[in-house]
């Protein structure tokens, strides 16, 4: 008896169409769970005019020159008008009020000259960056050198869990007691960064000690003790040029904590939201770290110029943070938002209510694991009740 044979079915071949459809969907799906994976540096750069790459010395330096004229004008005013301090009048407690915040603001702006510097995008010139970095930032008792070290960090592994260096990336389980109690009010912020995080060195390691766990190398630790001695002799001309120590408060030292009021306030808003992801090292790439980061408006643009665009311009500036200067920055960012798409993150109006609501010890967000998607998401505890409750 003659033997059957089964014929094999043929595959049907899907149509390239079909193709293209499952492979969008699997790139959207790429993009939306992992913001900035489908990003090429090269290509962002060749979308943007060549012009904003350009370092002009003389620009850099009269951006200089202008911080230090304003704030001379306004240690002038002092010497002027608040002096001696003893029986001031009602109106002259409210006006020092507004002098020492703006001067805080004007100190603010100064060490934006100084960030450039450390990045390298004021210059092209190492010698220029290195002395108007530690002029800007040595008047602002910042050791230089050392902050650049970990500064530059920060932008190479942004949002990195491990890795990321200044606003360290805690789960609740995994905080020190100090981090707890700086994250669960906002009275310490004044301090927070110069006393908590350059001195004592939490948690990267202190800037001032030359054997700090944040200097890698000799050059590394000489490079330190420089800055550290730049900062010294600064603290020590100032407090001669006060005259006392009441004056050496009032007119630097209180100015000095509104500046850093403002540097933790904006630094923190710049890379903290809702919905705010962290990567692990099998997860983690350049530009999904980046794109992280969150451009805000303050003041209606006003305050933003003053302070150097570094926060309406902060995403472009996170991209290529050795390549466009801060005057660069308001002309690429709407190319960057564009190229960007739904990846850009951009949030409007002045953030105060939002800073304090993150600083305070039952709203502020927490750093939550997502097994299923392999990564960390900021999340308020309003979110984790709610599904924990659905759960």
């Amino acid at each position: 008896m003659a033997g059957t044979t089964t014929a094999t079915p043929t595959p049907v071949a899907r149509k390239p169409t079909a193709i293209a459809a499952e492979d969008e969907m699997l790139n959207e799906s790429i993009k939306h769970e992992f913001p900035g994976a489908d990003i090429n540096i090269g290509a962002l750069r060749k979308a943007l005019p060549a012009r904003v790459f350009e370092k002009s010395l003389p620009i850099s330096m009269a951006y200089f020159a202008f911080d230090t004229v304003v704030l001379a004008g306004l240690f002038v005013l002092y010497a002027n008008f608040f002096l001696p301090e003893r029986h001031w009048s009602l109106g002259l407690w409210a006006a020092y009020a507004v002098w020492f915040n703006v001067t805080g603001i004007m100190l603010w702006s100064l060490f934006v000259v100084g960030h450039d510097c450390g990045h390298g995008s004021f210059s092209n010139h190492k010698h220029v960056n290195a002395t108007v970095g530690h002029l800007s930032h040595g008047f602002l008792l910042v050791p230089f050198w050392p902050w650049a070290r970990s500064h530059a960090q920060h932008h190479q592994f942004h949002n990195h869990k491990e890795k990321d260096m200044s606003h360290t990336w805690s789960t609740p389980s995994e905080e020190i007691m100090g981090a707890k109690f700086i994250k669960n009010q906002p009275f310490l912020v004044p301090v927070a960064y110069a006393f908590l995080y350059l001195l004592a060195g939490l948690p990267d390691g202190s800037h001032f000690l030359p054997w700090s766990k944040l200097f890698r190398n000799n050059k590394e630790r000489a490079q330190c003790a420089f800055s550290v001695g730049v900062v010294l002799t600064y603290l020590v001309a100032i407090r001669y040029a006060s005259g006392s120590w009441t004056t050496f408060n009032y007119a630097y030292v209180v100015p000095w904590l509104a500046y850093n009021t403002w540097l933790y306030a904006v630094t923190y808003l710049q890379h903290h939201t809702a919905g705010t992801q962290v990567y692990s090292e099998k997860n983690w790439t350049f530009t999904t770290g980046a794109v992280q980061t969150v451009d805000r408006v303050y003041g209606y643009g006003i305050l933003d110029k003053l302070i150097h665009n570094i926060t309406d311009g902060h995403v472009a500036h996170h991209l290529m943070y050795t390549s466009i200067p801060h005057y660069r920055l308001m002309e690429a960012t709407p190319i960057v938002a564009k190229v960007l798409g739904p990846s850009y993150r951009k949030v409007e109006g002045f953030p105060l209510w939002e800073f304090l609501k993150s600083h305070w010890y039952s709203t502020r967000p927490i750093l939550s694991w997502l097994p299923e998607k392999g990564m960390w998401k900021m999340k308020y505890p309003s979110e984790v009740a709610a599904e924990t409750k659905q759960e």
